[in-house]
């Protein structure tokens, strides 16, 4: 077969057809997603009521339909913001018991982050980020689960966009590597949360 120079029509149908297929992965059923938040001082977990950003650990955050029944204190600046993957977990698998689920999920990125492990006594955890551009979708992280490092609410679900860093976190530190979907209440559950 001989190679044929692309005409300038099926240069634009490619470009066209690649374009409309990235769009369609940061559009749900309400239209775009919304961009991550920066987690400041006014920010409480509605699970634990703890103030986030005194906290170590991965923290993240929740948009909800607008609809949503959902109580209206947990609403803080358009999100329902979390001290921990733990907790966000936790608040997502409770509402979605009652037919409430949330447009995204943003939890922090340990692969976008310089992120450090530090000792109180004997306990090791690691840092807290909390500004927007290093939050993702959970559905595009990689966890590393039950490691030794733990976060604001004791055992951590730490995530990484880059699955060969949660793999070598494992290695390093421990735990099991699971994707959003795997994540499931009664695993949560038995990282001693309750």
């Amino acid at each position: 077969m001989r190679w044929r120079r692309p005409t300038r029509r099926s240069l634009f149908l490619t470009v066209g057809a690649a374009s409309v297929g990235a769009l369609a992965g940061c559009l749900t059923d309400e239209g775009e997603l919304p961009a991550p938040i920066t987690i400041d001082a006014d920010h409480n977990c509605p699970v634990c009521n703890m103030v986030i950003v005194n906290h170590p650990g991965p923290a993240g955050h929740a948009f909800y339909p607008d609809d949503a029944d959902i109580p209206d204190q947990d609403v803080q600046d358009g999100v329902v913001p979390y001290c921990a993957s733990t907790c966000a977990y936790e608040y997502v698998f409770e509402y979605e018991e009652y037919g409430e689920d949330p447009r995204v999920i943003y939890l922090t990125d340990y692969s976008k982050v310089d992120w450090e492990i530090y000792r109180d006594g004997d306990v090791k955890y690691i840092t807290a980020h909390f500004e927007a551009d290093v939050h993702t979708d959970a559905r595009d992280l990689t966890f590393a689960v039950d490691s030794e490092v733990l976060g604001a609410m004791g055992q951590s679900v730490i995530g990484f966009s880059d699955p060969e860093d949660a793999e070598s976190f494992a290695e390093e530190y421990g735990g099991d590597i699971y994707d959003h979907d795997s994540i499931t209440r009664e695993l949560i559950d038995s990282l001693g949360f309750v």
